[in-house]
């Protein structure tokens, strides 16, 4: 049984609108993602996250819905494509002093089983009265839904004749009429309108009046169909006329059209002509009736010319916003094409200046946008990051690789030739209203005024004022160490258009270095030092090496900091040798303990009390307990190890004697608090901070062992210590302990009590383990590496936390009711404190290989993307070399050209550091040739493993529909003396017959999928003798040829498995020169990617979003062995990338019955990770959770959880198969975690005695504390 988790939920937004929602006058952003509603207030600073909806199924649009046209509030509506079509009409709620949130209001099902679905439009539209809701998609019917105040009325169908629907929208007057865009029956773009009768449930036969029938010129809109076509209504305004009655704008094309409604001389003719024409097809003459229908036919495909024009010099409209400025008839209109390139369009003197469009400059490429307020859009993207814009009032200058420049065809004109123009038409004659009669001239007749301008790009208008990270579409991924820090880190090949971008993302913590002190190396320990206990501020700093102790005074001027190192030879503060522990300490005055000016500090020989002298500015030695009485080191009995806190001092003893200490009474000295002698047991670490941190004081000492690497917690009661609980054995010795409380409460009877004894191991690991009810409990083992680990409590954004660090470091702090650890990027701390300072508070000062850092983190336990920008170049395929420290990135090219021109398709091959992300070499493919696949592998040459890429390649020919040639390509990289790579160089190549899909190495060979075959290649560059260069051959061994498409394959070991995208999958082995078929599966399932999850399991995922699971079952002696259907699970997601491997370190202990094994990518960005369940009653347990929960807790979208996951066909649910099986959601399983008590109870009981969970509360709690550390 596997579970399926999110770690990276989508990321691309598919839709957002702008609406007024609460009670008073706010506005609100509401943004739609794949399966995700986010609803984000518009205030002063920026926009502010209100609240979120989850929802079963894809969301293709998203509207508002007008409720109250005094107040201008709105309800949300969203429409869902997948699995099933349905209608979702939501609320928005706001209490005071309660979250606000999204409740459903009616969920109406759109799903029918015989019509076919929508081919080029599937969207709804809202009837500005708020009164309607047109929905489209199935072709040749609308789903038309009648509204009051925003709640659902009633619903009826409506037969559309217009089959090929493009697009769609509502007129700009009162009653309601839909302006229709389409393809006929001969393929021609035609644009009409037909009124709505409500009373009679059904859409006009006849086009509506309002709009004269219309044919698009193909030299307009080249490919209808292979573009976004947008219908823009434009609404009566006086600024332009009385005689102007608004009209419909389509876009999309090569030029910008503008038609008018027809005028009501225009109306009253025409319905005239309609009468007419019905009384002859009544008529009792059949011929006279025919001749009166071709006529009008002929007449309605006639090419009638637009008022209003203007030239489009980009590519296609992928999005518009009109830009709501407050009036009745907003005249400016925002437009992006699909490289994002910004334009507005001005409307506001159309008679004077026909229609004008204003280059803006670049943003990302949208698939949405929304005009906020104040000149500030939200741009949402697919391709890119969603962006918060404003729109400038002068330009700033362009970029070298600006793209926005207009082409010359377009013939753009200043700002002030357009004022010009303007100026002198006013004295001229103007165009006269368009007439019934007179809007059917030639195409190419124009009038003064009805050609627009485009004024020359001057520089970008836009300022981008916020990025909202997009990581979507992963085209392809991989899981890295990139710094052998053991933290696992991912890589996406993502972006697309103008926003090509390679991203690494990896879960933690941020470390911001402020400050950096040179010179100071060999560094054990750091103690900043306060010069009185109850300051603030440090002013000092005790640094140890391995051989002496320096004291540092801290110069913080809050602008700079600086070390001054003090003279201590006069003041008995110890310096020759190395410092244990060192701290600020109390004085005790009538048993309380009050602020002092003492410090303590051990060494090898001894404990020493120092107070500051305010006249000498030194430290001066008070008091002080050395071992057998003497100062000089013994080497039969030394202090090995030590702990301080605020008023006491824990020694351990060579021969394992333990001595505690405490603030003397009324004077400053030591007192012997216990004493306690081991059973010949050398003591590793000693450790006594309280629990309370309150206090200054404990009662638990804690201690470790050498022989026997134990821990063990003694109490401190009447003058001596007593055992009270005692570890497992732990996997090394440990040389750093801490008792440490990770929560606010300082009681064990609060619930934010959370007390965990961590413990620093020799071997770089870390072990941690609960304080509960006197024993230590759960016992966990995370790795840092390999060097000794040391703890330092800190604070980090305000939560308590554990800085650990060895060869890596890590943050441990207490989250969703377990102890989490964060990754930072740091390397080789010897040692750590926190600091506060001036200048830096709340901080941390850090011991690396070459001085001291001073700095602070964030973000605990955040995610983090490091994106680097390709712009044109599309990565579309990585592969990494850890011998190069580099990547190998395949990326094409689309040059931006006009509508309808031939787009230039370049590919390349790129080698990035990737440390810096810096290009470092490149290789360009020939003419028509493009990348397909990648695979970085090794090879020998001279006795030595030698770095090498391999692409292969696909080669167009225009008369093909399969390719039928590509190439292998062997790359290595020629590199300077200094060992940095300096470009590619071809070592050999071979021609093939068809597309490269995929490589893989196998068995020390190259396996690839090229068409419908897999073929075994063997590389060879060992063929040379003394200094002479390589002969590299590339010979193919092997062919397998039972397929159709093999777009993927996965491999392990000498297992490969092949993805046949019109079929299934099949199971092969590669022995010697052989490659052998193992098991297939005739099954119609369309993979897309495929992995193996071992010799005999597979995972893959299909065309229909569903993730499927197959198992090798081996035959019988003289059978053949089949693949078996052992799970299938409906994601909602297109998978394009398995990748076998974890997101975190594994628990040492080996006792976690959650074990990750897959890491799968999604076109939506989102990232998620494949755990495997390995005890079969825990699976059978989390099953039951599943089914209780599904029965108990609403589905939004979709009749409930349980159905949504069920496997679907691409046409949405299906009788064929049954419920999800094999697979658990475990996004879903963790809401248990935030449901109230009752909720909680309701879901353990279930709806009847054998629904009852066998398993315990915290059972459940526990394993869902060890999947949320999975991801």
């Amino acid at each position: 049984m596997k579970i399926v988790c999110s770690f990276h939920p989508s990321s691309s937004v598919l839709g957002s609108m702008k609406c007024r929602l609460g009670s008073g006058d706010l506005e609100y952003l509401v943004v739609a993602k794949l399966d995700r509603l986010e609803v984000f207030s518009l205030k002063s600073h920026g926009l502010q996250k209100e609240c979120a909806l989850s929802v079963l199924g894809k969301i293709c649009s998203v509207k508002a819905i007008p409720i109250s046209p005094e107040d201008m509030q709105s309800k949300i509506a969203i429409m869902l494509t997948h699995p099933e079509p349905e209608l979702l009409l939501l609320s928005y709620n706001e209490e005071e002093g309660s979250p606000s949130s999204l409740t459903v209001d009616k969920q109406i099902s759109l799903f029918e089983r015989l019509p076919r679905i929508a081919e080029f439009f599937t969207d709804f539209l809202v009837h500005p009265s708020g009164e309607l809701i047109v929905v489209s998609c199935y072709a040749s019917k609308l789903k038309i839904i009648n509204l009051e105040e925003g709640k659902y009325v009633s619903e009826f169908d409506a037969a559309l004749p217009e089959t090929n629907l493009l697009s769609l929208t509502f007129l700009p007057v009162s009653e309601p009429c839909l302006a229709i865009l389409y393809l006929d029956t001969q393929g021609r773009l035609q644009l009409c309108a037909r009124d709505l009768n409500i009373d009679n449930l059904e859409l006009s036969s006849h086009p509506s009046i309002l709009l004269k029938p219309t044919n698009i010129p193909d030299k307009i809109v080249p490919f209808p169909t292979d573009i976004k076509l947008h219908l823009i209504p434009i609404s009566f305004d006086e600024s332009n006329g009385e005689d102007f009655s608004g009209g419909i704008i389509v876009a999309g094309g090569r030029q910008l059209l503008f038609y008018e409604l027809a005028s009501e001389e225009t109306q009253h003719k025409q319905k005239g002509k309609i009468k007419r024409l019905e009384a002859k097809l009544k008529g009792p003459e059949p011929a006279q009736a025919t001749k009166a229908r071709e006529r009008e036919q002929e007449k309605g495909f006639k090419k009638r010319k637009p008022l209003y024009l203007v030239e489009w010099p980009w590519n296609e409209i992928t999005a518009w916003s009109s830009i709501d400025d407050g009036s009745v008839s907003p005249s400016k209109i925002l437009a992006s094409d699909k490289f994002g390139r910004l334009a507005m369009i001005s409307l506001e003197n159309l008679k004077e200046a026909g229609i004008i469009l204003v280059p803006l400059g670049e943003i990302s490429p949208p698939t949405t946008l929304t005009y906020l307020t104040n000149g500030v859009i939200y741009v949402g993207s697919h391709l890119g990051d969603s962006q918060l814009g404003q729109i400038a009032d002068t330009p700033s200058p362009a970029s070298e690789d600006s793209i926005c420049s207009i082409p010359a065809e377009v013939k753009p004109i200043s700002s002030g030739s357009l004022a010009a123009s303007t100026s002198n038409k006013g004295k001229g004659k103007g165009k006269g209203k368009a007439t019934d009669e007179m809007d059917v001239d030639g195409e190419d007749s124009t009038t003064p005024n009805s050609k627009g301008r485009v004024l020359e790009f001057l520089g970008s208008y836009v300022n981008v004022l916020e990025n909202f990270k997009n990581i979507a579409p992963i085209m392809d991924a991989i899981a890295v160490d990139l710094d052998s820090s053991g933290q696992i880190q991912l890589v996406t090949c993502s972006g697309g258009a103008s926003t090509g971008s390679l991203n690494i993302v990896r879960n933690g913590s941020e470390y911001k270095e402020q400050a950096f002190v040179q010179g100071l190396s060999d560094v054990t320990g750091i103690w900043p030092v306060r010069t009185n206990y109850e300051d603030q501020n440090n002013a000092h700093l005790v640094v140890s090496t391995l051989d002496e102790t320096h004291l540092f005074r801290i110069n913080d001027s809050g602008h700079s900091i600086s070390l001054q190192r003090e003279d201590c030879t006069s003041s008995g503060f110890i310096t020759d040798r190395p410092t244990i522990t060192f701290s600020n300490f109390h004085n005790r005055v009538g048993g309380k303990y009050v602020d002092s000016q003492v410090v303590v500090q051990v060494v090898s020989n001894g404990v020493y009390l120092h107070q500051w002298n305010t006249s000498t500015r030194m430290y001066v030695k008070e008091a002080e307990f050395t071992v057998d009485g003497t100062s000089s080191r013994s080497t039969t009995n030394e202090v090995v190890a030590a702990g301080v806190n605020g008023s006491q001092v824990a020694i351990a003893l060579s021969g394992g004697k333990i001595h505690v200490f405490c603030a003397d009474n009324d004077e400053v000295g030591l007192k012997s608090l216990a004493e306690y002698q081991t059973i010949h047991q050398e003591i590793s670490a000693i450790s006594l901070m309280p629990v309370n941190t309150q206090l200054p004081f404990s009662r638990l000492v804690t201690v470790a062992y050498w022989e026997t690497n134990v821990v063990e917690i003694f109490k401190m009661k009447d003058g001596a210590l007593y055992p009270t609980a005692r570890s497992h054995v732990l996997p090394a010795v440990v040389r750093s302990l801490l008792l440490f409380n990770f929560g606010n409460d300082n009681s064990n009877k609060g619930e934010d009590y959370h007390v965990f004894l961590l413990a620093g191991l020799g071997d770089g690991s870390i072990a941690t383990m609960m304080w509960k009810d006197g024993g230590l409990h759960d016992l966990k083992v995370v790795s840092l590496g390999h060097a000794p680990v040391n703890l330092t409590p800190c604070e980090v954004d305000g939560k308590k936390a554990v800085f650990a660090a060895g060869n890596r470091s890590t943050l441990f702090s207490f989250d969703k009711n377990r102890l989490v650890n964060s990754p930072i990027t740091l390397k080789e701390i010897s040692a750590a404190s926190r600091i506060n300072t001036r200048s830096f508070t709340s901080s941390l000062v850090l011991a690396t290989p070459t001085g001291l850092s001073v700095g602070f983190v964030r973000n605990l336990n955040k995610m983090h993307i490091r994106s680097v920008n390709f712009g044109l170049d599309n990565p579309r395929k990585l592969a990494h070399s850890s011998l190069l420290n580099a990547f190998g990135v395949a990326c094409t090219s689309i040059r931006p050209v006009r509508i309808g021109e031939y787009e230039p398709l370049t590919s390349s091959f790129h080698l990035v550091d990737d440390v810096s992300l810096t290009r470092l070499a490149q290789f360009t493919c020939g003419e028509n040739e493009e990348i397909a696949s990648v695979l970085a592998f090794t090879s020998g040459v001279h006795n030595e493993e030698q770095p090498f890429f391999c692409i292969g390649t696909l080669i167009y020919k225009e008369e093909e529909i399969e390719p039928s040639s590509g190439r292998l390509i062997v790359l290595t990289v020629a590199t300077t003396s200094n060992g940095t790579p300096k470009e590619f160089r071809t070592v050999v190549t071979a021609n093939v017959g068809g597309c490269v899909f995929a490589l893989k190495s196998v068995e020390g060979k190259i396996v690839a999928s090229i068409n419908s075959s897999i073929s075994l290649w063997k590389f060879d560059g060992a063929n040379a003798s003394g200094n002479s260069p390589p002969l590299y051959k590339l010979k193919k061994v092997a062919e397998w040829n039972h397929s159709y498409i093999i777009s993927s394959l996965g491999s392990l070991d000498d297992r490969v498995v092949a993805g046949d995208q019109i079929s299934s999958v099949s199971l092969l082995s590669v022995e010697d020169t052989k490659l052998l078929t193992r098991a297939r599966d005739y099954g119609p399932l369309y993979p897309l990617a495929v992995e193996l999850v071992d010799k005999s399991t597979i995972l893959t995922s299909n065309d229909a979003l569903n993730i499927v699971m197959f198992k090798l079952e081996q035959a019988a002696r003289g059978d053949q062995s089949k693949l078996e259907r052992i799970g299938v699970f409906h994601l909602g997601d297109m998978i394009s990338k398995f990748f076998r491997g974890s997101l975190t370190g594994s628990d040492q202990t080996n006792k976690s019955d959650l074990q990750t094994e897959m890491i799968f990518f999604t076109s939506s960005g989102r990232i998620g990770v494949i755990v495997d369940i390995q005890d079969s009653t825990l699976a059978m347990h989390l099953s039951e959770l599943q089914r209780n929960m599904s029965a108990l807790l609403p589905a939004v979208g979709g009749a409930s959880h349980t159905r949504y996951r069920a496997p679907k066909d691409t046409r949405g649910s299906t009788d064929a198969e049954g419920a999800a099986f094999g697979f658990i959601d475990g996004d879903f399983l963790e809401l248990f975690s935030g449901l109230t008590q009752d909720a909680q109870q309701k879901i353990m009981n279930g709806k009847s005695d054998p629904e009852k969970l066998k398993i315990s509360e915290h059972n459940i709690f526990k394993t869902l504390g060890q999947l949320q550390g999975l991801h």
